[in-house]
């Protein structure tokens, strides 16, 4: 046979393998006839039936998945966040042309109000993808929602955007440094971002840095801003109306009008309104007209006045949904409306395996009924369900008590699993933490709700009580690097008030960790302290070596911080003896520079001179050159201070060798700063000059002011020791703008008294004063007596050398009365005395030139 037919023959084989194996299967999508499949309110419903979902509580399915949830799977947590497009868009073709009929290209603010059910959300989506080829650099999506009734706060809205655009990267907790860092990111970016319920205008303005991107929010009121496109949106027009109805359910065509006057032409009713005569072919629409009528009787009259008869009514949650709303859910079968109103207790979005593991819909049944009727909204993208926030409101009156109990433990036990899984991902592979990250990012709310849950009801169940804790010790890891450090805390509080109730010491002792971990991050050591002590000690009562190794480690940490230099040694070297068994060099290279670093500072020179020569050993072995800069800098500034300083010398330029080869310019700079003192103290001043002006040409290299600051402060120092007082005076005049910026109060003091003191030297007097008046401001703005004190003394002092005996006297007094306070300490003291003696021989000196 020629082989060319042969090849033809394989090929045809082999192209039909591929369309047998692609072919979908029958239960992954619903009945391709129903035009179901295709619209929403004013939009599209597609792809609601997925295969049959499993258990909840298997998580090892779910767990050979977890490394494909990324940001390709779920566009909500990429930087294309854009919603589905309504392909069945109706109405609103005014607004739509009026506004695509600017000019965007250098951004700007369009606001969407009107009240809930009116289709801002759609029109909004449609205004998007319209636009969305002019801000191709990123899309999000972001709802001020919140949960409950707290919005959600613009911080957060800010790190739903840094999280799409650097998934791996932790959120920061200073809220400034958030700004920062959210306005570096979308800088001369062509961004698009639609807000839902957009409040009041600052929550805009912070998230619409610079001119180069577009937002389009909803609201439910008017927002004013500064050249923002607003328009409203009421119910559609009557035509409007009936081709959305005739879309939705054809054979409703002749009662059309009729129905849509009952809806109030309200987008969301007509929806619903169409959906159910859609998917219920044997009701007539006559029937659901009168059943409209009858609802609506039955709520409760517009107007500020009640009448006697109008007592027993309904409560109003919204005049156009709500009587279709009644009519569809009371006609619903039993089992499906069970399940409909537990997923009102989801405080986000959802997949089926959620409603399978804690609604009860194993098949999955009964929410594809409730997409079919409108009642549940399907994210064709992301696989996610969620309900409109009127339709959430409506159902979520009808939740029963016993359901209540029963639904919210089934989701704290479900998402504890979900945050578990996502912390074995990350876990088991430290490469799969975009994967780990989306996992959690994904379910926070109702993850959030379920701890929330959990802590409320943990003194009623030892079982609950262990399950606060254990959603705190899954989330140790991931939640600090999403969520701020004082969530983390609250968490970890409420766990631990419970694992105590329980009397749970495991999960006390994981708690007790989280919380020192947590304010040892913050910088509240003290307290820090109390909590890793009481960790340090159930981990060794219950065996728990990697947790004391941990507990330890931390509180040698904080107790360097705040000065515990004894107990930081202790712990240090208690922690070396885990990491010499563990056989991890690296970890006690890190453990032997802790250990030398709280010796330096305990006065304990020649134990911390050995170990910081152990941790140098140690990087030599591993080629850690950064780290090996690093401890040869502590060894010189420790020679430095036991004045051994040829030693300190070499110690120092072999760190400067080193950073320079490894491109370390910041340790470069420090190394030459800290050169300079050597030198300087061994009278070697030429070469202790030269290397500041090396480290203050990094420093411009850098841009970095605030370093140019201290080294040219430094500068003057040296300068004046030496006597070089006009040389002294111009460097402190070029460092201090540079520190003013900063706000470095402890330095600008310092600095100010140094030029201060310059000037005097060379009976510049009136430069002197001005020099020690505004440090005198500043001791008052940090609240510094001593700082106060003395600026006032040296005023004195300058009237003393200018010979103004008077106002010498006057700021003298001053400084005494300023002495004269209750809670003093001894510096103050000591100043005191000083300025009490020079007073008195001032007025003996007086007494004695006036003869008496």
């Amino acid at each position: 046979m020629d082989l060319s037919v042969v090849i033809i023959i394989l090929l045809v084989v082999i192209l039909g393998l591929v369309v047998i194996l692609g072919r979908p299967k029958t239960d992954d999508r619903i009945d391709s006839n129903k035009k179901s499949n295709e619209v929403s309110s004013v939009g599209i419903v597609s792809n609601v039936n997925s295969p049959s979902p499993s258990s909840g509580n298997s998580s090892s399915s779910l767990l050979s998945q977890l490394s494909m949830i990324n940001a390709r799977n779920f566009p909500a947590l990429s930087k294309n966040q854009l919603p589905a497009k309504v392909l069945a868009f109706f109405g609103r073709k005014d607004i739509v042309l009026e506004i695509m009929g600017r000019a965007w290209e250098r951004g700007g603010s369009i606001c969407i109000y009107g009240e809930k059910g009116t289709g801002k959300t759609s029109l909004v989506i449609e205004l998007a993808h319209q636009l969305a080829p002019k801000y191709p650099d990123a899309q999000f999506y972001i709802d001020l929602n919140g949960v409950g009734d707290k919005p959600l706060p613009v911080s957060k809205a800010m790190a739903h955007v840094l999280r799409a655009l650097f998934p791996k990267e932790p959120i920061p907790d200073d809220p400034a440094e958030l700004t920062q860092r959210y306005n570096a990111a979308l800088k001369g970016k062509r961004f698009l971002m639609i807000i839902e319920n957009v409040s009041k205008s600052s929550q805009v303005k912070r998230l619409l840095p610079g001119k180069s991107g577009l937002v389009i929010f909803t609201s439910a009121e008017r927002v004013i801003l500064p050249g923002c496109v607003a328009k409203q949106v009421k119910e559609l027009f009557p035509d409007e109306a009936e081709l959305l109805l005739f879309f939705l359910a054809p054979s409703a065509k002749r009662w059309a009008t009729e129905i849509n006057e009952l809806c109030g032409n309200s987008p969301l009713a007509i929806s619903l309104a169409g959906s159910y005569l859609r998917e219920s072919p044997d009701l007539p629409a006559e029937v659901l007209i009168r059943e409209l009528r009858e609802e609506k009787s039955l709520l409760k009259p517009e107007g500020e006045f009640e009448l006697a008869e109008d007592k027993d009514k309904i409560e109003v949650i919204d005049r156009n949904v709500q009587p279709i709303f009644n009519i569809i859910y009371r006609d619903m079968r039993k089992e499906t409306a069970t399940v409909f109103r537990k997923l009102a207790l989801f405080s986000g979005s959802f997949d089926e395996k959620a409603v399978a593991g804690i609604a009860g819909d194993k098949d999955g049944d009964h929410i594809k009924r409730l997409v079919l009727l409108k009642l549940l909204e399907y994210d064709t993208l992301n696989k996610r369900y969620y309900l409109h926030e009127l339709i959430h409101k409506l159902i979520k009156a009808e939740i029963r008590t016993s359901e209540k109990i029963l639904t919210h433990r089934n989701l704290a036990f479900y998402y504890h699993d979900i945050l578990r899984d996502a912390n074995e991902l990350y876990e088991n592979d430290e490469d799969a933490l975009e994967s780990a990250l989306n996992l959690f990012d994904l379910d926070w709310f109702n993850i959030q709700a379920g701890q929330k849950w959990a802590s409320q009801k943990s003194s009623e169940d030892a079982k609950i009580a262990k399950l606060c804790g254990d959603y705190c010790k899954e989330a140790r890891v991931l939640m600090p690097m999403r969520h701020s450090t004082e969530e983390c805390i609250e968490w970890n509080e409420s766990a631990l008030t419970a694992s105590r109730e329980s009397e749970n010491i495991e999960s006390e002792k994981n708690n007790l960790l989280s919380l020192g971990i947590q304010l040892h991050s913050l910088g509240y050591y003290d307290k820090g302290i109390e909590y890793l002590e009481d960790a340090q000690a159930l981990s060794c009562k219950l065996g728990h070596a990697a947790d004391e190794k941990k507990s330890l480690d931390l509180l040698g940490q904080c107790c360097l911080n705040t000065g515990k230099f004894e107990r930081a040694i202790e712990c240090f070297a208690k922690v070396l003896e885990f990491v010499r068994l563990e056989g991890k060099a690296s970890k006690e290279m890190e453990v032997l520079n802790m250990l030398a670093q709280a010796c330096f500072k305990g006065n304990n020179l020649e134990r911390a001179e050995l170990n910081f020569k152990l941790a140098l050993e140690k990087a030599q072995k591993l080629g850690n050159k950064a780290f090996q800069v690093q401890i040869l800098d502590e060894l010189g500034r420790l020679c430095t201070t036991v004045k051994k300083y040829q030693t300190a010398i070499t110690f120092l330029k072999e760190g400067k060798t080193l950073a320079r080869q490894t491109n370390l310019k910041t340790k470069e700079m420090s190394i030459l700063e800290n050169l300079s003192m050597a030198y300087m103290q061994s009278s070697k001043h030429k070469k202790a000059i030269e290397c500041l002006d090396g480290a203050i040409e990094i420093a411009k290299k850098l841009g970095d002011n605030r370093g140019q600051g201290i080294i040219l402060k430094k500068m003057g120092d040296y300068h004046r020791s030496l006597k070089e007082f006009p040389s002294a005076i111009e460097k402190y005049e070029r460092g201090l703008p540079k520190l003013r910026k900063f706000a470095l109060i402890p330095l600008e003091y310092s600095l100010l008294e140094n030029l201060g003191n310059s000037y005097l030297e060379i009976s510049r007097y009136e430069k002197a004063l001005i020099c020690f008046r505004h440090s005198r401001t500043l001791g008052k703005k940090n609240a510094d007596l001593l700082m106060e004190t003395k600026a006032v003394w040296n005023m004195s002092r300058t009237c003393q050398e200018s010979g103004e005996s008077s106002e010498a006297m006057s700021y003298a007094e001053l400084a005494g009365k300023l002495c004269s306070g209750v809670q003093i300490d001894d510096d103050i003291k000591k100043l005191a005395a000083e300025i009490k003696e020079w007073m008195i021989k001032k007025v003996e000196s007086e007494i004695k030139d006036s003869g008496l």
